[in-house]
């Protein structure tokens, strides 16, 4: 029989201190990659989220400023505007009151002062004496107006309705209708059916007036118009002003925002100042109107407009000015160049944009060299948004007449 075999130590043993330092330094550099891959993606989502956030800011802002230029002056197929009462550039004062301008209040409007308005203005006159001394009349429509950024007038004495504006940027204000009719009457129709206290175009497609309709959708205006034959239809007037307001909700807020005034048709409340009216508000009167703002876009830092001149009216662009003058804007210009620079919806720490901007005739703009005040928190300073530069050129397409 085979004698016990006396137990023997078995030959496994543990890990050296070496082993475990060489394994911990792997473990570490393995964390420290997977925690680089992490703070990276994480960044990069950030960066990718804020500049996706700004070009929708940027196609939103440049789509509705470019349909509203491309727009301006369209009359419901009218050829001209000084076939529309109100016809202020006439000399015959009967062409000067509608329904529209009758309703709509100078207090409430947005011309240089308080006994002037602005939105019902359509045409505008300039006389001149010639060499010989005869008086030369001119009359052009205001389907564009443009006050450019080194302008020495304040914009408040140009349009007094507009408040926060932004130093250093243009301001531009159109005038037109809606693409399409809102309604129609034939030669055998006795009513329309039109919304309640709102502002229309009535033509015919050869003549035409601002009207304000009644105190209900069949309410026709009360007061008297130009007769107009049948077929005739109505278009929804549209007057407005866009520019940059230097802050989003509240004043102080430091976010610039493109924004415009709008026609309120009804139920408008006028505020302390031109910024703070509104619309729509159920405690106000059904009959009151007037513009309040419209913000559309945050973190426009930027608006500026180059326009190309025609000779002549021909259609040929002569040349390209940021300074054009009223009579150029209103009869000369074919098309507009409009750059918005647009920042992020916020700042990014770890980024410093130190690119420089150039847009239209403005200044060359760098954020790096911004002189933040004292105090301002490291993450709020100018200098660590995104940016970007946008631009796009629409045609003038109608009458300049």
């Amino acid at each position: 029989m085979t004698p016990y075999a006396a137990h023997r130590p078995s030959s496994q043993r543990g890990m050296t201190l070496v082993e475990l330092m060489i394994g911990a330094t792997l473990g570490l550099i393995l964390l420290a990659g997977v925690a680089s891959v992490f703070v990276y993606t994480n960044r990069s989502n950030k960066q990718n989220e804020l500049i996706a956030g700004m070009q929708d800011q940027a196609r939103f802002a440049l789509s509705t400023l470019s349909r509203d230029l491309t727009m301006a002056g369209y009359w419901g197929g009218m050829a001209s505007a000084a076939s529309i009462v109100p016809n202020t550039a006439d000399d015959d004062p009967s062409n000067d009151a509608s329904t529209a301008t009758t309703a709509f209040p100078i207090a409430n409007d947005c011309g240089p002062d308080a006994s002037t308005g602005w939105a019902m203005q359509l045409t505008s006159r300039k006389t001149t004496t010639d060499a010989g001394g005869n008086t030369l009349t001119t009359v052009w429509p205001r389907r564009v107006e443009f006050r450019n950024q080194n302008n020495a007038a304040a914009v408040a004495s140009i349009w007094r309705c507009i408040g926060g504006w932004r130093s250093g940027t243009d301001v531009v204000a159109l005038r037109r209708v809606a693409g399409q009719a809102t309604g129609s009457m034939i030669a055998s129709d006795t009513s329309a059916r039109l919304r309640a206290y709102h502002y229309y175009l009535q033509t015919n497609g050869v003549a035409g007036t601002l009207i304000r309709w009644g105190a209900n959708d069949t309410a026709a205006p009360s007061g008297t118009e130009v007769p107009l034959s049948a077929p005739m239809s109505f278009y929804k007037y549209v007057p407005r002003i866009y520019f940059i307001r230097d802050y989003a909700r509240t004043a102080g807020d430091g976010i610039p925002t493109l924004c415009r005034k709008e026609l309120c048709p009804t139920r408008f409340r006028a505020g302390g100042d031109g910024e703070s009216g509104s619309c729509g508000e159920a405690t106000a009167a059904a009959t009151a109107s007037g513009l309040y703002t419209e913000c559309l876009a945050e973190g426009v830092e930027d608006l500026q407009i180059v326009w190309g001149l025609s000779r002549e009216d021909n259609g040929t662009i002569e040349r390209y000015t940021s300074t054009p003058t009223p009579e150029d804007v209103a009869q000369k210009a074919q098309t507009a160049q409009i750059f918005l620079r647009i920042r992020s919806a916020r700042p990014d720490g770890s980024y410093t944009d130190t690119k420089t901007y150039t847009a239209g005739d403005a200044a060359a703009f760098t954020p790096s060299a911004v002189v933040d005040p004292a105090g301002t928190p490291e993450v709020e300073k100018a200098k660590h948004y995104y940016r970007r530069v946008f631009s796009t050129t629409v045609y003038l397409r109608n009458p300049v007449r």
